[in-house]
C-alpha cells in the first residue's frame, strides 16, 4: 500500500475512533488516550496526524460539513427550479445526518466550537455561500418575493434548519428531524415565495414531506 493511503487510512481509524466515543460519553469526557486505544495505534501515530483533541474535532466538523454539502450539491446540480432543489435538498441532507456517523458528531461539534473554532466558521460560511447561490438563482427563476434580502434569507434558512437539528438530536434523539424540517418550510414559505409560486411549494412541500417520510419507513 502507497504511504500516503496508509496513512489516509491511518487517518480515517483515528476519526472514526474519535466519532464513536464522542457520540458514546460526549466530547469533553473523552481523552486523547482513549482514542489511541480505541484505535490501537501508537501515541505518535495519532500525534503525526493530529496534535490535539481540538484539531481532531476540528477535522470532524470539516469531515462533517463537506459531507453534507456534497449531499446537497448532488441535489441541487441538478435541473429542477433552484427552489425546489433547496428544499428537496435540505431533506435528503437531514436524512444522511441520521445515517452517517460522522456528520452527526460533526454537528454536534460545530455547535460546541462555533465562535471559537475555525471550522466551525468555514462550515457555516460556506453552507450561506451555497444557499446564497441556490436564492439568487431561485429569485431570477420568479420564485421568490420581490425585493427579499436574499442573503437575510439564506441566514434564516441555515438557522432554521440547525434549530431543528438541534431540537430533534435534543428531545427525540433525531428521529422527528423531518417532520421539524417541514414544519419550519411551512412557516418560511409564506416569507420568502412569491404569490403566484406560493400554492404550487406548499404543494411541493407536502409532496415532499410524504416521499420522504415513505422513503424512511
Amino acid at each position: 500500500m502507497a504511504r500516503q493511503a496508509r496513512s489516509e487510512l491511518t487517518r480515517q481509524k483515528i476519526i472514526t475512533a474519535a466519532v464513536d466515543l464522542f457520540s458514546e460519553h460526549g466530547y469533553p469526557a473523552t481523552g486523547l488516550g482513549d482514542i489511541i486505544a480505541r484505535a490501537e495505534m501508537t501515541k505518535g501515530a495519532l500525534y503525526y496526524h493530529f496534535d490535539s483533541k481540538e484539531s481532531l474535532a476540528e477535522a470532524i466538523i470539516d469531515d462533517g460539513g463537506s459531507a453534507m454539502l456534497a449531499t446537497f450539491r448532488v441535489i441541487t446540480e441538478t435541473s429542477s427550479p433552484a427552489l425546489e432543489n433547496t428544499i428537496h435538498g435540505l431533506f435528503v441532507v437531514a436524512d444522511f445526518t441520521r445515517s452517517d456517523r460522522v456528520a452527526q458528531i460533526g454537528m454536534q461539534l460545530l455547535r460546541t466550537f462555533s465562535g471559537i473554532n475555525p471550522a466551525a466558521t468555514r462550515v457555516y460560511t460556506s453552507w450561506l455561500d451555497e444557499l446564497t447561490v441556490q436564492l439568487n438563482q431561485a429569485a431570477d427563476e420568479g420564485d421568490l418575493r420581490e425585493g427579499l434580502d436574499i442573503a437575510g434569507a439564506a441566514e434564516v434558512i441555515l438557522g432554521s434548519m440547525l434549530g431543528a437539528e438541534a431540537l430533534s438530536r435534543a428531545t427525540a434523539t433525531g428521529t422527528d428531524l423531518r417532520e421539524r424540517v417541514a414544519r419550519t418550510w411551512d412557516l418560511l414559505l409564506p416569507a420568502v415565495v412569491s404569490r403566484e409560486s406560493l400554492d404550487y411549494f406548499r404543494e411541493f412541500l407536502g409532496r415532499e414531506s410524504l416521499r420522504r417520510t415513505k422513503a424512511a419507513g
